[in-house]
């Protein structure tokens, strides 16, 4: 039997992208918009059990039958928007985002972004936030739930008698326990794997075999209505990016949206009334094609226009995205559908696969071709060809290194016994070319100990993090077995550390410390962490009788250079003039840090190494020379960019080693 038409589900829908919208364009309100997503996993679970359980009843359920469904609701304006963003990204990408928009294309072609999202969840990748497909994990995991779920149903039906319940019930608490597992322990799992958010969509298959009787007292109906609608508001309202999710936090909108399904499943209380206005169940509608393109439209509008976007280009934005969206849903989605195009199934299979394998291919050419570095006619050649600084990245795992015995790399000479070791975080190994052609400009030789997001801080952890001491710790005690080794060079992302908050428009969360010796009676800032970390770990490197340098802060962007590149070249625009940070702002933003540097040079005899009185002028912190990046993204320094300053570490190994220094600068300094 054909079931009936809920118009109260379409508005909730329409509640579910909204939310994601207003949190992308970043509406205070919706600061936890992003669980619209979840309540988009509990409506298809639901809408979609709903029909491959009458269908099995009805006996005319067919894998094919499915999939055509599915392919006619999903891929034609999925494609479009893949198509369109690679059309667009040919022309407003740097190299190397390019490339990864081409891996994009080929994991949303295999319904597999979710995968390809995770494992690109690393540090040192381009921002998420500027991935124009990035949105499509959300759609591989409903994806990929659709392949082998009504496979699912359909043994279930055949081998078990139809028994639903236990098995879906089994399969969810499988996956929520797997979910509040990981997002302690690694939230990018619990975030981007179908095993831990199949159970958002077994809450709604759940309601839809309707295990849970339907009540028909309107008081009931009402009651659990208006908590589903709370709860989802809640969770908009007062989540934000810092809430550990999906985890137990996942819990409130997807019971929420479980509440409301159910709620108006035999009366229409007020709130499914509501939802059953015409302009809202419109939205439904289209939510889908909205989806689909606000994201793209977001990502392009923030490269085109590099900084903070402004209130009257976000509305333009969000217009626009609304206008994509009804002819998306009129012209590519209605026809598809209603079988205007393609009405024969095989026809549709075959049409998909040629799409989708077009799709595949032109991927693999971007990605093959590094981005067509060449097609700009600007200089973002190193972007996509980089050996050194794919050299510098194998050399991160340290604790591997020290577990094996493994040496660390080489910096400098081959010739010499260790004299040196440069220890910190990215931002140490956005210097090692520097440091390495200093090196062995002066004769001496290194090593490299660096871990992302790992300040050499002793006694620190980032919280959310737990391996940062560690590897700390195991670099002291390397440091303690090295007789040869004199010098110390301490180099992190100071200025992140010390105040916790990103810089300008960059992406990612605030960062907290964590002193682990403090006695827990007051909560320490930051800077105070920060001071205890770094006045630890001098200590203890000056009880071994070894020379510190510290590394003072690299002025950070705030916009991610490759791309304001293409834009300011397209536009004939100077990318300094646009981006870089005035002198003034880089003092006040590493005054802080600076100014106990300072004191630990008085107080301590520490050397200091300064990249940014070779990057900086009386004006501003250049972020390219010569029509050469400085920097590979908005705030850790390219090959090219570590090479500049490296006569800072020549006066300065020059001043340790009393060793007279050859003026001469290995590379160009400008």
């Amino acid at each position: 039997m054909p079931q009936k038409y809920r118009p109260d589900i379409d508005g909730l829908r329409a509640l579910a992208v909204l939310s994601v919208i207003f949190y992308h364009f970043g509406i205070s309100m919706f600061s936890g918009g992003y669980v619209g997503v979840d309540i988009f996993f509990v409506i298809s679970g639901y809408l979609i059990t709903t029909i491959i359980v009458s269908d099995i009843d009805a006996g005319n359920f067919t894998i094919s039958k499915f999939y055509e469904r599915r392919f006619r609701r999903i891929l034609p304006a999925l494609l479009v928007v893949v198509i369109a963003s690679l059309v667009a990204g040919y022309f407003l990408l740097s190299p190397t985002s390019l490339a990864d928009l081409g891996k994009s294309a080929v994991a949303t072609a295999l319904f597999s972004s979710n995968v390809l999202f995770f494992f690109e969840s690393g540090y040192f990748d381009s921002p998420a936030e500027l991935k124009p497909l990035l949105h499509t994990w959300s759609l591989a995991v409903e994806e990929q739930y659709y392949i082998f779920f009504p496979i699912l149903l359909a043994l279930i039906a055949n081998l078990d008698e139809k028994r639903y319940f236990r098995w879906l019930f089994f399969m969810l608490c499988v996956s929520i326990i797997i979910c509040i597992t990981y997002t302690s322990k690694n939230s990018s799992i619990a975030f981007y794997w179908i095993p831990a958010r199949a159970w958002e969509l077994f809450i709604g298959s759940l309601l839809a075999i309707k295990i849970i009787p339907n009540t028909h007292k309107p008081f009931l109906c009402e009651l659990y209505s208006l908590l589903g609608i709370v709860l989802i508001g809640y969770s908009i309202y007062f989540y934000s990016e810092d809430t550990r999710f999906p985890g137990w936090a996942a819990l409130l909108p997807t019971i929420g949206a479980a509440l409301i399904i159910y709620s108006g499943t035999s009366i229409r209380p007020v709130i499914s009334r509501f939802f059953s206005l015409p302009p809202i169940v419109f939205v439904g509608f289209i939510s889908y094609s909205l989806y689909l393109w606000h994201w793209p439209v977001l990502v392009y509008t923030k490269i085109f226009f590099i900084k903070e976007l402004t209130f009257s280009v976000m509305i333009g934005a969000i217009f626009a995205t609304f206008i994509l969206s009804v002819f998306s849903w009129k012209y590519i989605e209605t026809p598809f559908r209603k079988k205007i195009f393609f009405n024969e199934k095989n026809t549709l299979f075959s049409a998909s696969a040629i799409a989708s394998i077009s799709i595949i291919f032109i991927g693999l050419v971007l990605v093959f071709n590094e981005g067509y570095p060449k097609r700009l006619g600007v200089s973002s050649d190193s972007y996509a060809k980089d050996p050194e600084w794919h050299h510098w990245h194998t050399c991160e795992d340290v604790v591997e290194r020290f577990s094996y015995n493994h040496e660390l790399c080489n910096l400098g000479s081959t010739h010499e016994q260790v004299k040196f070791i440069l220890w910190g975080d990215s931002h140490a190994r956005a210097l090692a070319s520097g440091v390495n052609s200093s090196a062995s400009h002066m004769g001496l030789r290194g090593e490299i100990a660096t871990r992302s997001a790992c300040p050499p801080l002793l006694g620190v952890e980032r919280s959310g993090r737990e391996s940062c001491n560690d590897f700390n710790q195991r670099v002291l005690k390397h440091i303690a077995t090295e007789p040869t080794l004199e010098i110390v060079i301490l180099a992190a992302r100071w200025t992140l550390s010390s105040q916790g908050t990103r810089y300008k428009n960059e992406a990612g969360n605030s960062v907290q410390l964590v002193d682990l010796e403090s006695d827990g009676t007051g909560e320490l800032s930051n800077f105070e962490v920060f001071k205890k970390g770094l006045t630890r770990t001098i200590e203890e490197l000056q009880k071994l009788n070894k020379k510190v340098l510290i590394v003072t802060p690299v002025p950070e962007v705030g916009y991610d250079v490759p791309s304001a590149n293409v834009v300011t070249h397209l536009t004939g625009q100077d990318i300094n003039t646009v981006i870089a940070p005035t002198l003034k702002e880089y003092r006040a933003r590493s005054e802080q840090a600076a100014a106990f540097f300072r004191q630990l040079k008085q107080q301590r005899s520490i050397g200091l190494v300064t990249p940014d009185s070779y990057l900086c002028n009386t004006s501003y912190c250049q972020v390219y020379f010569e029509n050469t990046p400085l920097y590979r993204d908005d705030n850790h320094l390219s090959t090219f960019g570590s090479e500049y300053v490296s006569q800072a570490f020549i006066d300065a190994f020059d001043e340790l080693v009393r060793k007279p220094s050859k003026k001469t600068p290995p590379i160009r300094n400008g």
